[in-house]
């Protein structure tokens, strides 16, 4: 699995690419930039600055006026600001944004 480490994103944007990619995963449909904020616990004015930014660098695609129209353009990629810590596979408490 490509991982990326980006430090030109803030934290919130990561936790919002991480929620659409999960999203998109489980259900196979994009979701709405409500359900995106509620999940993120931030604002949606957050989640139209983190489509912005994440569009520009090439992560994810969204055509204008559709609801769902958020995709990544890889979902095997997966987003952070710093490199990963080698032993966070061993930990459990993992944050699951989405439940079926």
């Amino acid at each position: 699995m490509p991982h990326t480490v980006d430090p030109d994103l803030t934290e919130v944007f990561v936790k919002i690419y991480m929620s659409l990619r999960e999203y998109t995963l489980l259900s196979g449909n994009g979701p709405s930039k409500q359900q995106l904020a509620r999940s993120c616990k931030c604002s949606v004015t957050s989640v139209y600055k983190a489509e912005k930014m994440l569009k520009r660098k090439g992560y994810i695609t969204s055509t204008k006026d559709e609801i769902r129209g958020m995709r990544p353009t890889d979902l095997t990629r997966t987003l952070s600001r710093e490199p990963l810590d080698p032993w966070a596979e061993l930990d459990d408490d993992k944050p699951v944004y989405w439940r079926t």
